[in-house]
């Protein structure tokens, strides 16, 4: 099996990606817990540029990001106009979901890339870990001050959110992928 990057050239694009989503995390909740909701945002941005930057497919991660962008909103939106949770203010207003809050589906598309291509191919795996790992995820937030009030229907419903979410956007990542990468990772016959 001929590998395209170097072993350590792929651990420091996956680290990378992952050191990333985890700094975006912690800028975004903590910047709105502390009323810096542009934090958030900006830290993606950041990492956005780094990320494609090094991209070998730079395509593929702007379309992998423009889906967990707009699978983002809506979820938030959701939930948002439910009232099952209550976010730390940001802009737009009440009636969208905060774009600090977008900041982290932003992060969790671009860090599922390379980060999550281990799960590529394994849908129930990714599904299973997507539905546990989010609500942790958005507990811990809410616990850190950038929410309150989420009730049992937000914390159901965000982790059937991610049960979806995850898988497509780690199988998006491997559809997108250059050189003929089939869903889980493998080369398709006759490429290249």
């Amino acid at each position: 099996m001929t590998l395209r990057l170097p072993e350590w050239r792929r651990l420091v694009t996956v680290v990378r990606g992952v050191v990333g989503f985890k700094a975006v995390w912690l800028c975004t909740v903590l910047g709105a817990a502390a009323g810096n909701v542009w934090l958030g945002p900006l830290a993606l941005l950041a990492f956005a540029g780094v990320q494609v930057l090094f991209s070998q497919n730079r395509r593929r991660e702007l379309l992998v990001f423009a889906s967990g962008l707009a699978m983002g909103l809506v979820m938030e939106t959701v939930v948002v106009r439910a009232e099952w949770v209550s976010y730390a203010p940001g802009w737009p207003d009440s009636i969208l979901a905060p774009a600090w809050i977008l900041a982290l589906w932003g992060a969790f598309s671009l860090m599922s890339i390379d980060g999550l291509a281990w799960l590529r191919g394994r849908r129930v795996l990714a599904a299973v870990l997507g539905a546990a790992g989010a609500p942790f995820a958005y507990f811990s937030g809410i616990v850190l001050g950038a929410g309150s009030e989420a009730e049992v229907a937000f914390y159901l419903t965000v982790g059937l959110f991610y049960a979806a979410a995850t898988p497509l956007l780690v199988e998006l990542g491997g559809a997108l992928e250059s050189g003929g990468a089939a869903p889980g990772g493998r080369k398709k016959p006759g490429a290249a």
